[in-house]
């Protein structure tokens, strides 16, 4: 049962046991349901008592004004309050509810027909078949209730593609999210179901949605700040924050799990239980004990008969056997994901299956990040990893969204066959590019492109340890520029390009650029979980970016001019 439930119920027999004039302290934990209830008894049934209501120091912080559960509270304690205009639902609902005790039912009160199932606690299912797909039977939802929360069936079926349909056993809910793939914003304002909030906020960041989201003030205030919560994908003893989180993916510990109970006990071990089912649509191929996937780490002076990379990653891949390659660079630690003791994919969210790729895609984009084999990496290193975390998050943003700019063959996995159609466009002349002339000869075919962005298949790459090593390969980079053809790589680089030598001519553009690149390098810290900016906190320190932002534009202009001259080498 859950934790609010609980804590009013014994604090209920804690009044009913309670002698009049005795002094009495009832401990609510961090549950405001029961506070602004009990807040109303106490007035109502207890005046003048000496008891004092208390719980953790969140519920104390949140104990100020009234809200609308005050007001369901005084209107099941019997008060009579007029009919406000633009009446919050969770007030209508406590009105129907006490109608509904206090008006026969054919003739007698049914009150079991009164306990319906939470649909605010539905959203997070709503969420995870929103970002996963597939299909689930939500038991006990109605589509009459009297939740103002029942808007989350609406809200989803408009904006997500997630479609219900009302059986005798309940809400049956799945993805036909392809229908709303054109769809790049939502506007929505909270003012009447904030509680969705969370869910909801997850559910466009994963699916690349910008969300316009007014009347959510009230969040602040909440078991926590959801707002910022949201924002720094942090769970902060709140159970709703902690169930969006895990609804979309996002690693949640055990320890920050323990909030749950306080609405939905049972949702972790059902969560548990339907990931585990609903992942094998999502990624699973096959059994990687099969040999369907082979590693391919082209190596200098190994494989390459001296010809270059691109010799080298061609012999090894017209050489396998298996019908997907997982790529990688000589110089990369391998992620989770491919250590297994069958040297092929594992999961740890389901160690019962092998998770691979989709079906149907031919070119997986796999997520890296960069780390210093040092404790206290120097500012050269520092610059490096909060650079490449700007450009991963790109990476996997626009790939998210269907206009894929970049990739690297430090980690990615291939079909064979699907490289090997595009192998005439890759550039045999120029030593490196293979990956990013890989993605644009897929788009231009049409392949299909994924994205599997997860902790277990993240690959370290480690930064330059000089500063010429790194203008090197920033130079080998750029000069792959002249002969990229595809439309969303040349806008996005033309637009880097542009807004850099435009920070030239006048400084102050710094004042745009800055929190707009500062914000993508935490997105992927946030989401590696982990960084190596300082050892006192997992985050990149503002004066780092910030100096990275004040260099950029001379390193671009460094890096053009270099790559259009420089030698061309493996």
């Amino acid at each position: 049962m859950p934790d609010d439930v609980l804590v009013l119920h014994d604090a209920l027999e804690q009044l009913r046991a309670h002698k009049k004039g005795e002094p009495l302290t009832l401990y609510l934990k961090n549950c405001g349901t029961a506070l602004r209830f009990l807040q109303v008894h106490l007035e109502k049934c207890y005046p003048g008592e000496p008891i004092t209501l208390t719980g953790d120091a969140r519920l104390m912080e949140r104990n100020g004004k009234p809200t609308s559960q005050t007001t369901s509270a005084r209107i099941l304690h019997g008060e009579e309050i007029p009919v406000a205009e633009n009446e919050s639902p969770y007030i209508t609902m406590s009105r129907r509810m006490r109608e509904s005790y206090l008006s026969p039912l054919r003739g007698e009160p049914e009150r079991g027909l009164l306990l319906e199932r939470d649909w605010s606690a539905a959203a997070f299912w709503y969420e995870y078949v929103a970002i996963h797909g597939g299909e689930l039977l939500l038991e006990g939802l109605r589509p009459d209730s009297l939740q103002g929360d029942r808007i989350v069936s609406d809200l989803y079926d408009k904006h997500f593609g997630v479609q219900t349909t009302f059986t005798p056993e309940g809400a049956k809910i799945s993805n036909v999210q392809s229908q709303m793939s054109n769809r790049k914003s939502v506007k929505l304002d909270f003012t009447d179901f904030p509680d969705l909030y969370p869910a909801v906020a997850l559910t466009c960041e994963k699916l690349s949605i910008e969300l316009n989201a007014t009347g959510t003030d009230r969040l602040r205030h909440k078991e926590s700040d959801r707002i910022e919560a949201v924002r720094l994908h942090e769970v902060r003893n709140d159970h709703r924050m902690a169930m969006a989180l895990m609804a979309a993916d996002f690693p949640v510990s055990s320890d920050e799990q323990q909030c749950i109970a306080k609405s939905y006990p049972r949702f972790v071990e059902q969560w548990q239980s339907i990931s585990g089912q609903s992942r094998y649509h999502f990624v699973t191929i096959t059994d990687v004990t099969d040999g369907s996937v082979s590693h391919i780490t082209p190596r200098k002076g190994i494989n390459d008969d001296n010809l270059g990379k691109k010799h080298a990653l061609s012999k090894l891949i017209h050489a396998a056997t298996t019908e997907y390659v997982w790529l990688h660079d000589d110089d990369v630690v391998l992620p989770e994901a491919s250590n297994s003791p069958q040297g092929g994919l594992t999961t740890k969210r389901s160690n019962s299956e092998a998770v691979l790729v989709r079906p149907e895609s031919d070119l997986v984009i796999l997520p890296l990040k960069m780390e210093s084999e040092s404790d206290k990496p120097s500012l050269l290193e520092k610059l490096q990893i909060a650079e490449y975390a700007a450009i991963q998050e790109m990476t996997m943003h626009t790939a998210k969204r269907g206009h894929a700019v970049m990739c690297s063959g430090a980690n990615l996995i291939v079909r064979r066959e699907a490289w090997l159609a595009c192998e005439q466009d890759l550039h045999p002349e120029i030593p490196s590019g293979d990956d990013m002339f890989l993605l644009e000869a897929m788009k231009k075919r049409g392949m299909r492109i994924a994205v599997i962005d997860e902790p277990d298949y993240t690959a370290v790459v480690r930064p330059a340890p000089t500063w010429r090593a790194f203008f090197r390969q920033r130079m080998r980079w750029a000069g792959k520029a002249p002969h990229y053809t595809d439309p969303d790589i040349l806008r996005c680089g033309a637009l880097v390009v542009a807004a850099n030598l435009l920070q030239l001519l006048c400084p102050l553009i710094i004042l745009v650029k800055f929190p707009i690149e500062y914000s993508l390098i935490r997105k992927r810290e946030i989401t590696n979980h982990q960084s190596q900016i300082t050892n006192k906190e997992p985050r990149t320190v503002w004066y780092v970016a910030l100096i990275l932002e004040v260099l950029y534009p001379f390193y671009i202009l460094i890096s053009l001019l270099g790559g259009l001259f420089r030698r061309k080498e493996w």
